[in-house]
This record gives C-alpha cells, structure tokens and sequence, in this order.
C-alpha cells in the first residue's frame, strides 16, 4: 500500500474508532520531551503525574466526535501512535475492511460496558473506562442481587474487551 493509500485508509480508519484518545485504551499518555506543556495546556491538555511519570490523562479533552481538535498540534505520542490494526493494514496483513470489523467489534464491547457502568450508577465520563470500571467495584458495594448481578457482567464484558485491546490493539510496553 503506497503512502497515499494508507494515509487515507488510515484516517478513515482512525475517524471510525478514536479509542486512543476516548479513555479506552489507555488511562494516560505520557508526556516526551518534545511536548510543550505551556502550548498544550493553551488547548485544553492538561499533564498530571501518574506512576511516576507526567501524563496528560484520558479521554483526551481535544477529542470531539472521533476527531482531534488540535490534530496539527498533537502531542509528540498522539503523532508516534499506530495501533495494531493500523500496523497490519500498513503491512498489508490485513484488509481496511478487516481492521474495521475489529474496530467496531471493539467498540461494540465498549458500548457495552459503558452501558453497564450507568446501570450501576457510575456517570463519570471523563474517566477513562478502567478507572470507571475499578470504581464500581470498590466497597462499599450495593449487596441487592441486581447490583451483584450488573457487576459480574461488567467484569465479563470488561474481562473480554481487555483481552480483545491486548491483542488486535495494544501494541509493545508502555502503550
């Protein structure tokens, strides 16, 4: 595939999904050293220090509608970032067309657990899933049988999705 051609089934493919940026995948995205904090924060990004390392934290605020708002002014880790499922179209592994089933499978599972996260009363949607997630379960806990209920399933639904984002997303440590 000619640079062309990827560039396009790229953003496609990158409009179509926008799990990178929506708390999905990751929790943060660690700051480099090209990054200007003082530009960065002028746009809404915000760094926090998390695990020892300065982060600009998740859902990214310059995300609007699976598009970034800022996108001529990313952050140095936005531009490096290419998911699994971009790599394997890159490589010609896969088909666009195959990475965008992958996509909305994904994202299926992530409706899903978001879904579950409301029915069990957690409206906090400027945190990223996970953190979402480990919140529903941190005591105390509605001991009524729904509510037991609603939390096996998300740890089902949340065990799944995080097995699918390892594997058709994630890419190497630190990602």
């Amino acid at each position: 595939m000619n640079d062309s051609a990827f560039s396009e089934s790229a953003a496609r493919l990158c409009s179509a999904c926008g799990m990178c940026c929506n708390g999905v995948l990751f929790h943060g995205m660690a700051v480099q050293p090209e990054d200007s904090l003082r530009a960065l924060a002028a746009k809404g990004l915000r760094a926090r220090r998390r695990d020892g390392e300065l982060q600009f934290q998740q859902p990214c605020p310059a995300h609007e509608g699976n598009c970034c708002r800022i996108y001529t002014e990313r952050p140095q880790r936005c531009r490096a970032f290419d998911c699994r499922q971009l790599l394997a179209v890159s490589a010609g592994q896969i088909t666009e067309a195959q990475a965008m089933e992958k996509i909305q499978e994904a994202r299926k599972r992530s409706d899903r657990v978001r879904e579950l996260l409301e029915m069990l009363g957690d409206d906090r949607t400027k945190r990223p899933l996970a953190t979402r997630c480990a919140g529903v379960f941190t005591p105390p806990l509605d001991p009524s049988p729904q509510a037991e209920a609603l939390r096996a399933e998300l740890r089902r639904a949340m065990t799944a999705l995080e097995e699918m984002l390892a594997k058709e997303f994630r890419t190497g440590p630190g990602q």
